[in-house]
């Protein structure tokens, strides 16, 4: 997703969907080579192809994804009063530094302590410039394996009456993180009305019609080589009913195939793949 992101900001103002300027910086030196020559129209089209060619849909997928959740929190902010943001399992997320939402916003990043030491170590020595200003991100350190949300953060952290929050979740794909999940919807009771949270997830009829799904196994082969073991899907259909019941009204619910479409337009139809990975947004009444 960092190199994704980061080969998407290679692109001039006028073409690309969003820009990072951190995510080179957690790519291997291998990336950042090509990363470097995709300034060149013709590398970045062949290094696209290539993505393609290799895991089909994950490109154009991730940008506009990124790019939806952007605008969803940004729209949340200015037109929803949202204040707060948890990035909950943040990995190499970079939100906080790089959205331009114009309000005062508190970010609190909640990661595995490996991940957050590691981009924390990355990303601090590119912040404090003129261009790129430092953004105060509260941080959580959270073991999935070991610990749960709701004992990590800090009281200081869950002041409601003083936040409006929305939290997002990223994949949402294993069946650890879904327990955390569960815990996280529990956890969110006690909070007022107009909450939101964001989740991405994959439609469980990918892992029981795999073959109807055009590259997905050659894309989960790859996920597990790099140590993520998908084994938890929701029903697409049934997301509304599983909202109601958590006391959450569906604001959103689409695949690659809709969110594509919405920022790519006519080029949209050529694009193929992924078609699997959704974003939902709710709220809590």
């Amino acid at each position: 997703m960092a190199v994704f992101r980061a080969l998407e900001s290679t692109k001039p103002a006028n073409e690309r969907l969003f820009f990072d300027p951190f995510a080179g910086a957690f790519a291997s030196r291998f990336y950042r080579t090509i990363l470097a020559a995709c300034s060149v129209p013709f590398v970045r089209k062949t290094f696209e192809a290539y993505i393609q060619l290799r895991w089909p849909g994950t490109y154009t997928a991730a940008v506009a994804r990124t790019r939806l959740i952007d605008d969803m929190i940004t729209k949340a902010v200015r037109e929803d009063g949202i204040n707060q943001i948890f990035i909950l399992n943040a990995t190499l997320d970079t939100r906080a530094h790089r959205l331009d939402i114009g309000m005062p916003v508190s970010f609190v990043e909640v990661n595995h302590p490996d991940t957050q030491n590691f981009k924390q170590k990355q990303i601090w020595g590119m912040l404090g410039n003129a261009e790129m200003p430092a953004v105060h991100v509260d941080y959580v350190k959270l073991d999935m394996s070991r610990q749960q949300l709701a004992d990590t953060i800090s009281p200081i952290l869950l002041q409601k009456s003083r936040y409006k929050t929305l939290f997002l979740w990223e994949a949402l794909t294993t069946s650890m993180e879904a327990a955390q999940a569960e815990s996280l919807f529990e956890f969110i009771k006690s909070y007022p009305p107009g909450t939101q949270v964001i989740i991405t997830y994959a439609d469980k009829d990918v892992f029981e019609n795999p073959r109807a799904y055009p590259g997905f196994s050659r894309i989960y082969k790859a996920l597990r080589h790099a140590g993520e073991n998908w084994d938890y899907g929701m029903n697409a259909g049934d997301v509304t009913a599983f909202m109601r019941e958590r006391n959450m009204q569906l604001l959103y619910d689409g695949g690659a195939d809709k969110y594509r479409e919405q920022y790519f337009g006519e080029k949209s139809k050529c694009m193929k793949g992924y078609e699997y990975f959704r974003v939902m947004r709710s709220e809590l009444k």
